[in-house]
């Protein structure tokens, strides 16, 4: 066992209130959007920027707002449409393939399926996955939109697709995932599926920042949010939901922090504790003391994969804080800790050395942006900056996330 993460409300209440201080007044005088895995302050500064026509913002909001007016022409999809019920005879339960699984070419059916490491099956879109990541996508862009324009076309669209996809009962998402990740001839679902509701990332965030427009109703937002702490709950009790926290690698990290924002966006923050104290010992198994995460380097796309569990891992250490968790600075007493992996990592994601493990595809430099990002806030260290500079390749999303939803503090040392 390894020691709890310490608590410390005092310490978050003094960085809040100094963080504050370098907001200005008119930003100040407002109220602050209720955000989860987005800094509520940072958000509403940046806001202030952009309405104040801040030429460096201007490219990331040129961004956003394609990313929005893409959203705006997608169609309005829902988990029922499916040519088949799932098992439990309910069109409302989520369905998925499992990416990796393929027909077996030796057996006349193809079953049972047998597997292929990081080759995605394109069976697999015929069902509810691509549906899920176009709901999330088009709420997050649209809300955030929203926010930062003003304009009440993004919120009227947004939320629209929020009542269709969680709220209708005859369109909803049930709030689990049950049939995730079935594989043919051999299961009807798989705890592996719940992976699949990151594609959730910023939904709630971006529902809370609709709340200001005229387009969501008390009632929407109520029910948006039980949604999410019923989801939240489901992973937290059920058979999958335990088995997937318990898993080693990444799957187990994503799950704790899926929990722990969902639970948050539900308003349950002892559910949040929960999930803090469990990382500790995940840290502590997965990383080891020059860095390495063997699970991960396992992979086929072993740099995506150790970056990814690293971005579950930052992200859980954002919500700890917002319960007064601290998770950034725990360290084993053999040195396994979150800035040790981070080390042991970016060279290799600067370009600076190379890559001497598999990677069958381009590396996600947009999405290492996001964690290298938040390491440099929490630990207000420029070398993380550093390599975010040398990712050459951040257009789009990337620009977006880093200019205006994950923004450095005005006072962060220059790399």
């Amino acid at each position: 066992m390894v020691t709890m993460p310490r608590f410390t409300p005092l310490l978050v209440l003094v960085a809040a209130l100094l963080h504050a201080m370098l907001v200005s007044p008119a930003v100040m005088a407002q109220d602050l959007p209720q955000v989860y895995i987005t800094d509520p302050a940072r958000l509403a500064a940046v806001r202030e920027r952009v309405r104040a026509g801040d030429p460096s913002l201007q490219r990331a909001m040129d961004e956003l707002i394609l990313l929005a007016e893409a959203s705006m022409d997608k169609p309005m999809i829902s988990v029922v449409e499916k040519p088949k019920a799932p098992p439990s005879g309910d069109f409302n339960d989520y369905v998925s393939l499992s990416p990796y699984w393929w027909p077996d070419p030796s057996k006349p059916d193809g079953l049972p399926y047998i597997r292929r490491d990081g080759e995605i099956n394109p069976e697999r879109y015929e069902y509810d996955v691509d549906k899920l990541g176009t709901f999330g996508e088009t709420v997050r862009w649209l809300g955030f939109a929203y926010y930062f324009t003003g304009e009440e076309r993004y919120a009227r669209e947004a939320v629209k697709r929020v009542r269709h996809f969680l709220l209708d009962p005859e369109t909803r998402m049930n709030p689990r995932v049950q049939y995730g990740q079935f594989i043919p001839g051999r299961n009807e679902g798989r705890k592996y599926g719940i992976i699949e509701t990151l594609r959730l990332r910023w939904v709630p965030d971006a529902i809370s920042l609709l709340a200001e427009s005229e387009a969501m109703t008390e009632e929407d937002l109520a029910g948006a949010r039980q949604w999410f702490a019923d989801y939240a709950r489901w992973l937290d009790t059920s058979e999958f939901g335990v088995g997937e926290r318990e898993g080693p690698n990444n799957h187990g990290t994503w799950c704790t922090a899926q929990t722990a924002y969902f639970a948050l966006a539900g308003g349950d923050e002892e559910l949040v504790r929960k999930m803090a104290a469990l990382i500790p010992d995940r840290i502590a198994a997965q990383i080891e003391p020059d860095g390495r995460q063997p699970h991960e380097l396992a992979r086929t796309r072993a740099m995506d994969y150790s970056e990814f569990n690293l971005r579950g891992h930052t992200e859980m250490a954002v919500l700890a804080e917002r319960v007064g968790i601290d998770l950034w600075s725990f360290e084993t007493e053999d040195g396994r800790s979150l800035e040790r992996a981070y080390a042991f990592l970016m060279p290799y994601l600067s370009g600076e050395k190379p890559w001497p493990y598999k990677q069958i595809s381009d590396p996600k430099h947009d999405y290492y942006a996001q964690s290298l990002r938040r390491m440099a806030i929490a630990t207000n260290d420029p070398v993380y900056e550093e390599t975010v500079a040398s990712l050459s390749d951040l257009t789009g999303a990337g620009r977006v996330y880093l200019d205006l939803i994950i923004s450095l503090p005005e006072d962060f040392p220059k790399p």
